[in-house]
């Protein structure tokens, strides 16, 4: 989708800065925030990292005690600590691994329990908790391991189904029920929010679009080239 303007619009991804002026308020911003950062929250932070390093090389055997220390780190924001705009970004500075293998280990910690997980394997888990999510009359893991999965006419046992078989089962709800991955409605959520932000700060027209990646839902805002000043004199 493109503005009414006529004239190109100039794109920037969310919070991505859009002037070196910009950009350097931002890094300012986060070098502050860092030092500010209480130094039992960089400790923490660095203890689950140095976790995760230690327990990657047995990842199907650690992946769930892996997204409980991710989970830790996102909810309580202490890639700030360390100097991180954002969790994605540490991430990628440290290494640890990509935001989708991340986001995985973090549902699992998050919606499934300790000791199915490690029964079930990282993907199945993470499938099982997919399928849930999108089922309405489903309300937790343990009600599908005893009900089994419907597949076709017929309900199949957890334990006879591959994690992808579950994969797609999941699909197929959301897409009959009309109930959307949860993450995708807060990427739309963000947009909204976004959208609305530009606009208030003189960027008529912006349009804040989100979508799928590679590294997971991600959001770009396209603003008609004589709007950017406005919007950039709004964001120092």
């Amino acid at each position: 989708m493109r503005t009414a303007n006529k004239k190109a619009p100039a794109k920037a991804t969310r919070g991505a800065p859009m002037s070196n002026g910009a950009k350097g308020t931002n890094a300012r911003a986060i070098v502050a925030a860092a030092k500010a950062a209480a130094p039992a929250a960089v400790k923490r932070a660095e203890e689950l990292l140095s976790l995760i390093e230690r327990r990657k090389a047995r990842i199907a055997e650690d992946f769930f005690e892996i997204g409980q220390a991710l989970l830790e780190l996102q909810k309580k924001k202490l890639y700030v600590a360390l100097g991180y705009p954002s969790f994605a970004a540490m991430l990628s500075g440290r290494d640890v691994m990509s935001v989708r293998t991340a986001e995985k280990l973090i549902e699992i910690a998050e919606s499934v329990p300790r000791r199915r997980a490690l029964e079930l394997g990282a993907e199945k888990a993470y499938a099982l908790s997919r399928l849930v999510a999108a089922t309405p009359e489903l309300d937790s893991i343990d009600s599908v391991l005893e009900s089994g999965i419907q597949i076709g006419k017929k309900k199949q046992p957890v334990a006879g189904l591959s994690s992808r078989q579950i994969e797609e089962t999941a699909r197929a709800v959301r897409k009959t029920s009309g109930k959307r991955d949860a993450r995708e409605v807060e990427a739309s959520k963000a947009a909204r929010t976004l959208q609305a932000a530009a606009r208030s700060a003189g960027a008529r027209g912006a349009l804040a679009v989100a979508s799928r990646g590679k590294g997971g839902f991600q959001v770009e805002l396209r603003v008609a080239t004589e709007h950017v000043e406005a919007l950039v004199r709004a964001l120092r």
